[in-house]
């Protein structure tokens, strides 16, 4: 699945809590707003809300707040690599 946005590239690639997801980064993060997108497109998610914009360095980790029909949880983001001004990253529901 695929989603266009003019600074948003975003590509599944793991089913389930867990997915691969690239951002086209602003300088070196991702902003918060594009990163709650793809929590609410990827995760399945009705909101979705990040305290800050992703930080473009492989290990960064940034926690987000979501709510779906079942309450709210978190979600862990996790940058995986690197590559021109794309920024990959792994995201995973947690309790």
């Amino acid at each position: 699945m695929t989603t266009s946005h003019p600074r948003l590239r975003a590509a599944l690639l793991l089913a389930g809590a867990a997915g691969l997801t690239l951002l086209t980064a602003c300088g070196t993060s991702a902003p918060a707003d594009a990163v709650e997108q793809q929590i609410v497109s990827q995760l399945g998610a009705a909101t979705a809300d990040c305290p800050d914009d992703l930080d473009g360095t492989v290990g960064a980790v940034l926690t987000c707040s979501a709510t779906d029909a079942t309450g709210s949880f978190d979600v862990t983001v996790t940058v995986t690599s690197l590559t021109g001004s794309d920024i990959a990253f792994d995201m995973e529901r947690v309790s």
